[in-house]
């Protein structure tokens, strides 16, 4: 019996063996035929499983003398691209293959590869594949492919508008106000000097007032506010205090812990997750079944407003286009008519509307965050952004600043290119992922290469965005006036050929939604770099549909915010108030120094979770004066 067991056991092993030489002996080959530059390794960075492991083995291999210099190493590191900046490229070139027994895996940081990749998009598909983790609610336009993203993005595209644009400008600066106005209340702080700890939880807060409001026109309120400050746009149950029906938690108590705890959702259904002893599971699934709750609810109001023919004033509605596209006569969750491309089930809507709030706050909140940051580590870069906005807007109250007016001119000098430079250095996430079908073939530099069937392609959006080839002028370093027309030069950036492209509303971007005002074409507008070497949003049909909402936020908060303030980094880590004020500038320049060298560090040792953020714990305190009160401000 024992020998039995034995031999079989030997045969599955022989088996498996031989499979895993076929398999890899058969992706070498394919690996030679495409021309491409290749590195063996073991398995792949994809699917959490793999990268889970790479994390776990790499760490120890790395600190094996010769084992650390195994390129596959870096590869399978899941912050590699992050954590050591085009590394790989030098060695390898921008676009390389990884071979191994389970897939072949394709990273590139060239521009005109990506261009391609994401303009083909039958050729070069979305990897559906591990999306679970926000597919909770529902499948949405996130997690679809082919023919199931086309019926999606046809009804949720049209709700991203200009008019949607005009409601997010004036919502968000609306909520600076809101956040300023918390800050004031903190502490021993006063409207003169404000001293802020929690810079990326307000952000955050701030991001989902937004979008709560502008998308969904379910207005927030500050902890220091009351529900007087909704002015009677409130919705009961949603914006209110006070807990309705069965509901344990608000509205956005329950987004906010759902969000903390998603991760869980990799590993556990949410019925799993009810039904485990361990607390943390069951707060997750609390939060989930809370913002179900609020969700369905949320669904039946617009459903009702439908019905009785009521339209939704000061809101995006971004529910409301997808309810009326295929329930304005039922109430069943399923398909109706002959027409299932322009329909959605109630599942699939609440699936994107889950996604819009969790994809339309937390990247965009990222990104204020640290462009709040790298500007209090480069005070110089601050006070051309101030001077550029006091230039558009003077003194004129924030309550009257005008989307249509001020928008354009804000986001094409200093605080757009504030957003742009930010995101140029730290993406909301590290790599784009796509796959072939089929074998396909691709131009780079005037040579051909073919790119085999069912290979892993990642577009390293770090390793482009820091590519000296499109950068050329200190691709690492905070330069936003690299994006300014008058200031850009040959050696800052790699410019596209201009061309006059008309300004206004012409439904006929590269993504598809309706052209924005402020994205214009002239001789003030931002500098256009190569196509290709510029994608945080990603590119082409399948670029992020929120990306003129976080071009609008980003711009409207950091200027709302640097008209009234300045930022500068807390340095009493390492001397008092009182010591600051008997400092001689050389002294006080060393010891900003020291704030900036430490602030930069932990932006350095951010990672990407679900979105690129800092480490849990990090933070990097700040300190914000009214204009003309600044203690470092002549450095």
């Amino acid at each position: 019996m024992v020998g039995v067991l034995a031999l079989a056991i030997l045969g599955v092993t022989a088996y498996l063996t031989l499979k895993v030489v076929r398999n890899f002996l058969f992706n070498l080959q394919r690996a030679k035929k495409s021309g491409l530059p290749y590195v063996i390794g073991l398995f792949p960075p994809t699917g959490f499983v793999w990268m889970g492991l790479g994390e776990i083995i790499g760490i120890p291999l790395s600190k094996i003398p010769y084992a650390k210099e195994w390129s596959w190493l870096q590869i399978i590191h899941f912050q590699g691209s992050w954590r050591v900046l085009r590394k790989l490229e030098e060695k390898l070139g921008d676009t390389f293959l990884l071979v191994n027994p389970l897939k072949l895996y394709m990273k590139t940081s060239n521009a005109e590869l990506a261009t391609q990749i994401t303009a083909r998009r039958t050729d070069f598909t979305k990897p559906t594949e591990g999306y679970d983790l926000v597919d909770i609610f529902g499948k949405s336009i996130l997690t679809q492919e082919g023919q199931e993203w086309r019926r999606h993005r046809k009804i949720v595209g049209p709700s991203f508008s200009e008019k949607s644009n005009r409601l997010v400008f004036e919502e968000s600066l609306r909520q600076t106000e809101g956040m300023i106005g918390l800050w004031a209340t903190q502490g021993t702080n006063t409207k003169a000097e404000l001293r802020v700890v929690n810079t990326p939880e307000d952000a955050a807060t701030l991001s989902l007032h937004v979008i709560c409001a502008a998308g969904f026109g379910v207005p927030q309120v500050w902890p220091n506010q009351t529900e007087e400050n909704l002015d009677q746009k409130g919705l009961q149950a949603f914006s209110k205090f006070k807990l309705t029906g069965e509901h344990t938690l608000s509205f956005k108590d329950a987004l906010v812990s759902l969000l903390k705890h998603i991760l869980w959702f990799v590993l556990f259904s949410p019925s799993v997750l009810k039904s485990s002893p361990l607390k943390v599971h069951q707060t997750t699934y609390k939060a989930f079944n809370e913002c179900k709750m609020y969700f369905e609810e949320l669904f039946d109001l617009k459903k009702k407003q439908i019905d009785l023919g009521e339209s939704e004033e000061g809101t995006m509605d971004l529910m409301g286009p997808m309810i009326k596209a295929n329930y304005e006569s039922s109430t069943t969750d399923s398909k109706i008519g002959d027409a299932p491309s322009t329909t959605l089930t109630k599942k699939e809507i609440l699936g994107n509307a889950f996604i819009f709030l969790f994809a339309g706050h937390e990247t965009t909140a990222n990104s204020i965050h640290y462009s709040v940051i790298l500007l209090a580590i480069h005070l110089s870069k601050q006070r051309h952004l101030q001077a550029d906005i006091d230039s558009i807007v003077g003194s004129k109250p924030i309550s009257e600043w005008s989307y249509y007016d001020d928008m354009p001119r804000l986001f094409n000098t200093m605080p757009g290119a504030v957003i742009h430079e930010e995101l140029r250095l730290i993406p909301a996430i590290l790599n784009v992922p796509k796959g072939t079908k089929g074998d396909q073939v691709v131009t780079m530099d005037g040579r051909r290469f073919m790119v085999p069937d069912r290979t892993f392609v990642h577009l390293n959006i770090v390793g482009t965005h820091r590519n000296p080839r499109y950068w050329p002028e200190k691709p690492n370093e905070f330069l936003p006036e690299r994006w300014l027309p008058s200031q850009s030069t040959s050696s800052s950036i790699t410019i596209i050929d201009k061309k006059e492209e008309g300004v206004g509303k012409e439904v006929s971007g590269a993504d598809g939604l309706e052209n924005a005002s402020f994205e214009t074409s002239g001789s003030t507008s931002l500098v256009k770099p190569v196509k290709g070497s510029y994608i945080p949003f990603s590119e082409g049909a399948r670029a992020c549909p929120g990306k003129r909402f976080a071009q609008v936020e980003g711009t409207a908060v950091l200027s709302a915010l640097f008209h009234r303030y300045s930022v500068e980094l807390d340095v009493s880590e390492w001397a008092s108030d009182e010591e600051v004020e008997g400092m001689g500038r050389e002294e006080r320049r060393k010891v900003y120094a020291k704030a900036a060298e430490k602030a930069e560090m932990i932006i350095r040792r951010s990672e990407q979770i679900i979105t690129v953020q800092m480490l849990p714990g990090d933070r990097v305190p700040l300190r914000f004066v009214q204009r003309g009160k600044e203690r470092f401000g002549d450095l």
